[in-house]
């Protein structure tokens, strides 16, 4: 999924720059920014998922519930039901609202640090992995 991909190149970032950066201001308004993002990611998957049972204990995040209906569809003979089809349609929308906020994060939060970056002569975040 695009989204997560996005993400998860501007956290590895974010995280790197923390590893190396030494003003506090920008630690800080890097962690803060992290978080954001993560707090977006924990949406779409769960990321506190270790073994086999963690399914259990934490609930079905987007991408799960994607998946579960797709399992369900592929495995039938006939069209999908009319609840399939809401539910898919139910997760559509969810789905754009995520992205929505991710484009707000990367457009809005990103690009204000990115701005306090330049103005210490630290190189930007990225937002997308660079073209080969």
């Amino acid at each position: 999924m695009d989204a997560i991909n996005r993400i998860e190149i501007v956290r590895s970032q974010l995280e790197a720059l923390g590893r190396i950066i030494e003003d506090p201001a920008i630690k800080k308004a890097g962690q803060d920014l992290n978080q954001k993002f993560i707090d977006l990611e924990m949406n779409l998957i769960e990321l506190r998922l270790t073994g086999a049972q963690d399914g259990t204990r934490f609930g079905s995040k987007l991408v799960s519930k994607f998946g579960f209906l797709a399992n369900g569809l592929a495995s039938g003979d006939f069209k999908p039901t009319n609840q399939q089809v809401e539910v898919q349609k139910v997760l559509e929308e969810r789905l754009g609202d995520a992205v929505s906020r991710l484009d707000g994060l990367i457009g809005k939060d990103l690009a204000a640090f990115n701005e306090m970056l330049r103005g210490k002569n630290v190189p930007n975040i990225l937002a997308k992995a660079p073209a080969p």
